[in-house]
């Protein structure tokens, strides 16, 4: 378990998923260059910690506690924020600042719908590529062999990277860098919206499961995978 620090006067920690995060910093701060910055490894942070449960909507982020907890500067932590907030995963109140926002039923809704809608495109362009070189679809076998590696340890932060992972790819392979942009602009939604429903499902195997059934569809090419993923991404949704 991390320390524990001050939440807007409820005392609260980040996990021991931040174990996980702190070495995605120290991996960001060797790669000055690279596209992962400080501030997007401490906004995965924060993302993983509301996935979790850990943090409650409408708890405040505390930048002093966090950066200690982090053992980074106050800068990250400031453009973890501006982050969040221009997605919508925080809200910031000049002289109140940042609480996590309520992702009430109607938002929630919302995302399923985009989301449903870019991966349906996706999942297109993506069986026009496993086509023409059945090779590509061992990306997901690979990612798939992570799920069935943590899921040996319950590690729940490492699972849901791998889930996103997993959906990520199948909008790389589609070739449709639109989709792959507007997708990846709700990955951090997705991320605490699947914490959720894991907290109802609370069965590793059974999203592994899911999973190897959507490699088999795309890999045979099969007309319902559309009708697959719908299913597979709505699955908790009816219930």
């Amino acid at each position: 378990m991390g320390r524990a620090f001050e939440m807007g006067g409820v005392v609260d920690s980040i996990p021991s998923e931040a174990a996980s995060v702190t070495t995605d910093l120290l991996a960001a701060q060797g790669r000055a260059q690279g596209s992962y910055q400080l501030g997007d490894a401490v906004a995965d942070a924060i993302v993983n910690a509301v996935a979790s449960g850990s943090l409650k909507p409408g708890q405040r982020i505390v930048e002093t506690d966090l950066a200690a907890m982090l053992k980074v500067s106050r800068v990250p932590i400031r453009e973890a924020i501006k982050i969040l907030q221009a997605q919508g995963i925080l809200n910031v109140t000049p002289n109140r600042g940042a609480r996590i926002a309520e992702f009430d039923e109607k938002f929630v809704d919302s995302v399923f719908e985009v989301r449903l809608a870019l991966e349906k495109i996706a999942t297109r362009g993506a069986l026009d590529a496993y086509r023409h070189d059945k090779r590509r679809i061992d990306a997901l076998r690979e990612i798939v062999s992570r799920m069935e590696r943590v899921a040996r340890w319950s590690d729940w932060v490492e699972f849901r990277k791998c889930d996103v992972d997993f959906h990520r790819e199948i909008c790389r392979a589609s070739g449709n860098d639109i989709v792959l942009r507007l997708w990846e602009a709700i990955a951090r939604h997705i991320t605490i919206i699947f914490g959720r429903e894991l907290a109802q499902e609370d069965d590793f195997q059974v999203v592994i499961d899911q999973h190897n059934h959507l490699i088999a569809k795309l890999e045979a090419s099969d007309a319902e995978v559309e009708a697959e993923l719908e299913k597979h991404i709505m699955r908790l949704r009816a219930s």
